[in-house]
Parts: C-alpha cells; sequence; structure tokens
C-alpha cells in the first residue's frame, strides 16, 4: 500500500482527553468481558485464538502531530472487518450451534456429529449463505460494534486499535511506534492487552499452549494482489509451534487457517499451500506450480513472485514476530486483498469464512 502524508483535518479530530474519565471494563450481563472506549475495543475469548487489527483505526487527535517517518496509511475498512468478526462469531445460528469439541468427551455417538465448524459454510459459487431467520451474521450491522453476547458461543480474543495510523503504528515496537509521548500509553493498551490475553490463555489452558496451539492472526489490508489474501510468517518462522507439535498440514493442509479459506470459501492465497522447502522446478514433481498459477503483483520489481515464499512486502511485521519469538505462540499476518474489503458483501462473505475457518481448525485440532 503506497505511504502518503496528509494535512489533519481538525474538523474530524478528537481531543485526546475527552472521555478520559468515562473509561471503565465493562461485564456484559452474561459474563463476557470487553472494553470499549473511543481509542480501543478489545474482548476477551473462550478459544486460543487471537485476533488483532493495529491498522483499523480512523480516529485523528487534535494536537497530534502526523508521523514524519513510516507508512501512514490505514488499512481501509479492516475496523469493519473487525466488527463483522464480532458479530459472525456471535451468531446464534451459525456459531453457537457449533459444539467445539470437549477434550473430556469421548463419546463419539451419533449425538457428537454437531461437533463441527461448517454451519452456515459458504461456497465458492455463492456470497451469502442463509440458515434459519435466527442468522445474524448474514445482516451486519457495520456501525456498531455492540452486540448482545451469547455466552456459549465459542470466540476469540479480538483487539482493535480506533486511532489513525497517521498518530501511532501499532504493528510498530514503542521505539518507532509514534512520535508524541502522549500516544504511549494507548500503545502500551493496545499490546498489553495481547500480552494479558496470551497469560490467560496459557494459565487457563496449559496444554493449549505447550501443545502449540495457540494462535495469533494479526489482520491487514494489502492492495498489490487485490484478489488475494496474503500470508505472512517469515516463510514459517512465526509458526514453529504448530508445525512441531501438529505437522504441516495444520498449516497448509485443507483444515488450516489458510487452507480452509482456499478449499471450502473459494479465497485466492498466496503462497498456496506449500512450503518453502517444496520449492521445486521440476514440473513432474508433485509440488511444481506452475507459472499460471502465480498471481500477478501490482509492483513490477517483484514479479515473478516466487511461489515458494511468501511476499518479501507482506511477511510479516513487529506483531508476529514479537509474539511468535517472545511468547513462542503461533502468529500468522493476513494481509485482506482489497476486493474483500471494498463491498460490504465481500466483508461480510470473507469475516464469515474466516470465522468458520478458525471454528475449524479449533475443533480438528484442539485435541490432537
Amino acid at each position: 500500500m503506497s505511504c502518503k502524508t496528509n494535512a489533519c483535518n481538525l474538523n474530524s479530530c478528537t481531543d485526546i482527553t475527552s472521555n478520559q474519565e468515562s473509561k471503565k471494563l465493562i461485564r456484559s450481563e452474561d459474563g463476557v468481558k470487553f472494553y470499549d472506549d473511543e481509542f480501543i475495543f478489545y474482548q476477551e475469548g473462550n478459544i486460543p485464538v487471537i485476533v488483532t487489527f493495529p491498522h483499523s483505526g480512523k480516529l485523528k487527535i487534535k494536537g497530534i502531530p502526523i508521523r514524519k517517518s513510516g507508512c501512514i496509511d490505514p488499512d481501509w475498512w479492516t475496523e469493519e472487518l473487525a466488527i463483522c468478526m464480532i458479530q459472525a462469531f456471535n451468531c446464534i445460528s451459525c456459531c453457537c450451534g457449533c459444539v467445539i469439541k470437549d477434550k473430556n468427551n469421548n463419546n463419539n455417538n451419533n449425538n457428537n456429529n454437531n461437533n463441527k465448524a461448517d454451519c452456515c459454510k459458504p461456497t465458492s459459487t455463492s456470497t451469502t449463505t442463509t440458515i434459519s431467520e435466527e442468522c445474524s451474521c448474514c445482516n451486519i450491522n457495520f456501525n456498531s460494534n455492540k452486540v448482545d453476547y451469547k455466552l456459549e458461543c465459542p470466540r476469540p480474543y479480538i483487539v482493535y486499535s480506533k486511532i489513525h495510523r497517521e498518530m501511532c503504528d501499532f504493528n510498530r515496537g514503542e521505539s518507532n511506534a509514534f512520535e508524541d509521548e502522549r500516544m504511549k500509553p494507548h500503545h502500551q493498551l493496545y499490546h498489553d492487552t495481547i500480552k494479558s490475553f496470551i497469560s490467560k490463555i496459557k494459565s487457563e489452558n496449559p496444554e493449549y499452549y505447550d501443545g502449540g496451539k495457540v494462535m495469533l492472526l494479526d489482520i491487514h489490508g494489502q492492495s498489490d494482489i487485490p484478489s488475494f489474501i496474503l500470508r505472512g510468517t517469515k516463510d514459517t518462522n512465526t509458526v514453529k509451534p504448530m508445525l512441531k507439535h501438529l505437522g504441516n498440514d495444520s498449516f497448509i493442509g485443507e483444515n488450516s487457517i489458510l487452507g480452509y479459506l482456499l478449499n471450502v470459501g473459494g479465497i485466492d492465497v498466496f503462497p498456496l499451500n506449500n512450503l518453502p522447502s517444496d520449492s521445486t522446478t521440476d514440473p513432474t514433481d508433485p509440488k511444481y506450480i506452475p507459472p499460471n498459477k502465480i498471481p500477478h503483483n501490482k509492483d513490477e520489481s517483484y514479479n515473478p513472485l516466487n511461489p515458494y515464499l511468501e511476499h518479501p512486502e507482506f511477511n510479516g511485521a513487529f506483531t508476529v514476530i514479537n509474539y511468535s519469538k517472545n511468547y513462542t505462540i503461533n502468529c500468522i499476518q493476513i494481509e485482506v486483498g482489497y476486493l474483500w474489503r471494498s463491498t460490504i458483501e465481500n466483508r461480510i462473505k470473507f469475516s464469515r469464512t474466516l470465522r468458520s475457518s478458525i471454528l475449524n481448525f479449533i475443533n480438528h485440532y484442539l485435541q490432537k
């Protein structure tokens, strides 16, 4: 995504001191903890998956100068993706009916046929799937992140920033994320929240942490290959626990996070389901990727892309590097192509498909 410098429109800015006194942690009636103010939103989850949106913010804060270094463009419509994900995971028809397998339940009778995550499963030939009149994720309210939480619904931990990237880049370390010290508390809150979620998962479900099953998905937007989702793991370096404990299929197989997007949702992914070690130029090798399967990148300097390596501009940054290295969890940067963000219909389809993919992954790998 190209970077530019814009003069701040003071009419759209908010004073940093406004509503500070009203901040508080809210517990909903059914016990789901979430926090929401004009700067940040986060919610606690009940599955070992954290979804973050560092460049989703639109808020320009009065009196805070625009950063002079680094990219300052937001990832357009990723706040809407965050809102869509919150609501999609709270759909009583599509999500709450999907039963996450209980590791202590070895009963394999027919009653367990509902232990799957393909409810409201999208297909490559349709963009909407209505299961019943109770389905709420087919009609997302993009104007609000408020939901009537259903305690029985499986949900990830979610964190998204509302502050414009011009003020602070939450996908950078503290030393170069902002240029005004007044941004420091916001940057710290964002990352302290992620750290607290990792600690909560580790303390409540140590078997998931020790078994390489904790996942952080860092959601971004890219326009270089608009119809594709780009994977960023520093070419598998940020998913070592998964590869060690769950095997390669958990990362590139049909039940992997991105494998499901491609194989069930019909959403193109790059790289295809392969590893850097699969590289071959032998057309007779089953792992060979022909040139016509390699997407064309807008930046001609990167063409042709190496089909066995991640896009060099979108292969993972601070968030996935930091939390995989220092907290030993799996981290994947997911760069959502412009096509999947720019229309309401596609935002809903992508979010619902990612929702189903996460649930499918949890059901398939949590008990291994």
